[in-house]
């Protein structure tokens, strides 16, 4: 018991930049409030136990604290700011356009650290160090390239996964609810063009035969480097992204996950975490499992129909992670475009934060792409003093209302399910840099007004996956467009 008052003082300390609920949230960082509260005293190390309850409006949650030697010790960040493990809520109200119901069943995920420091850097790499320490790694000996396979050989995968994907549909029955025969059709168009390129393949874009002679020096914004069975790129054009191939293996994955889901079994388990110490010895950031799919899944869905094949790639995406933080690559929900059009808000770009995703074979990453690697360049903050959970909830419960954009008449609800503390890149004002910032985004799907089936809503949670309801600025409260990045 000797430690609660020391949580309370650090809990003093972080309520003293609270804004009374008076104050009109903050919507733009460009007028310097963000860099006043960056510049604030660090905090001390949040605390490790706390014997209390933690209580939302709606609900009591017991804490958990360590009452019993094999029960594990609280999570350290969540006692300081206070927050529950769930949140319970039901509420309405006018949004831009039409009415918009919120249903939070939410769990609160918060990384158990006892620092949130504000990390600033850049976009990038270093071409030529990156570059040539990567491809020791990859290649072995250095950036050459080796004789390597033929057109034919980088065929002849592609038409074995439509020949067994073929043989699994043969075995299934005709259904009212998928088309086969549409199916069956596409698959078959798609072997027989690559039967046709199989075909008329010849030696002239086969992998070349001499060692590669030239210099990283005649590189350095993009290039690409292979021995014959594994490849790598590493460009700037808009943003920078580092591109690995195993060769021999038909393209299948695509980005974050549609329809993620965790590992099912330890293989699955086994595979990921492959994944995540491949991605680790390659230096940009640290990084942790996030999600895998069966890489056959999202067609099949496109379908509609399921056929049983499973061609034993698996897609992956991985989370970068700084200071135990997690960064997500979210974008922002509207809720309609069409109601965001009329509201007068322009459509922009999105600030694409960094992206790590791939596709495993047998344990193997075959392919892996690395959107935006972001170089740590300074520490504009030790232990940033963060707005306790219970403001955070006010702010999302008046703001939402605001941010959220609907055809005209069209009543909607969102199912927040999630409430996910993490960094997030926002760009310094004036600058070519960024900070990590630490950041709330309350995750969900949609369910529209409209009947599905008889009694049972429509519910839209395809790309939602990927999607921030409202991002909420840790440090000020501030709410931030996931695609201007301020």
């Amino acid at each position: 018991m000797r430690r609660i008052p020391i949580l309370l003082i650090a809990l003093l300390v972080l309520c003293a930049c609270v804004p009374t609920p008076e104050e009109e949230v903050v919507i733009h960082k460009n007028d310097g409030t963000l860099e006043q509260q960056l510049g604030a005293t660090p905090v001390p190390d949040y605390q490790t136990e706390a014997e209390e309850e933690i209580k939302t409006e709606t609900e009591e949650i017991p804490s958990s604290s360590g009452s019993s030697p094999d029960e594990p010790e609280q999570n350290t960040l969540r006692l300081a700011l206070n927050a529950p493990e769930t949140v319970r809520e039901r509420f309405d109200g006018q949004a831009v356009g039409a009415h918009l119901y919120i249903e939070m069943d939410a769990e609160v995920e918060i990384p158990d650290v006892d620092k949130v420091p504000v990390l600033r850097g850049r976009v990038g790499y270093e071409p030529e160090k990156t570059a040539e320490r990567i491809a020791k790694l990859l290649l072995g000996d250095g950036p050459y390239l080796r004789p390597g396979h033929s057109e034919r050989a980088y065929i002849e995968p592609t038409l074995t996964y439509y020949q067994k994907w073929l043989l699994a549909l043969d075995q299934k029955p005709y259904g009212p609810y998928a088309d086969y025969d549409a199916i069956r059709e596409n698959l078959q168009f798609n072997l027989n063009m690559g039967a046709e390129s199989y075909r008329n393949a010849t030696g002239e874009n086969d992998r070349p035969d001499k060692p590669w002679t030239g210099s990283f020096e005649e590189a350095k914004e993009a290039f690409s480097i292979s021995n014959g069975e594994r490849s790598f790129s590493m460009h700037n054009v808009g943003i920078s992204v580092f591109a690995y191939d195993a060769g021999n293996h038909p393209y299948i994955g695509g980005g974050w996950l549609d329809n993620p889901r965790g590992p099912r079994n330890e293989e699955e388990r086994r595979w990921l975490q492959n994944a995540a110490d491949f991605a680790n010895s390659l230096g940009f950031a640290r990084v942790m499992p996030q999600q895998i799919n069966d890489a056959d899944e999202m067609t099949r869905m496109r379908y509609c129909s399921e056929t049983g094949f499973d061609s034993g790639y698996k897609d992956f995406t991985l989370l970068p992670v700084y200071e135990g933080i997690p960064v997500y690559p979210y974008v922002t929900m509207y809720g309609s475009d069409t109601g965001r059009q009329a509201a007068g808000v322009p459509f922009t770009r999105n600030l694409e934060q960094e992206e790590i995703f791939g596709t495993l074979y047998n344990g193997e990453v075959v392919q892996m792409q690395w959107n935006s690697p972001f170089t740590v360049t300074g520490v504009e903050n030790e232990n940033v003093p963060l707005l306790p959970f219970e403001r955070i909830m006010e702010i999302f419960r008046r703001q939402v209302f605001m941010s959220v954009y609907l055809d005209k008449g069209y009543d909607l609800t969102y199912c927040v399910t999630g409430i996910r503390f993490s960094y997030m890149r926002v760009q310094v004002k004036d600058s070519d840099e960024y900070y990590l910032l630490p950041v709330w985004d309350f995750m969900g799907y949609t369910a529209h007004d409209w009947e599905q089936t008889p009694g049972e809503q429509a519910i839209s949670q395809g790309f939602d996956s990927h999607m921030s309801i409202l991002t909420v600025n840790a440090v000020d409260g501030s709410i931030i467009d996931r695609y201007l990045g301020n």
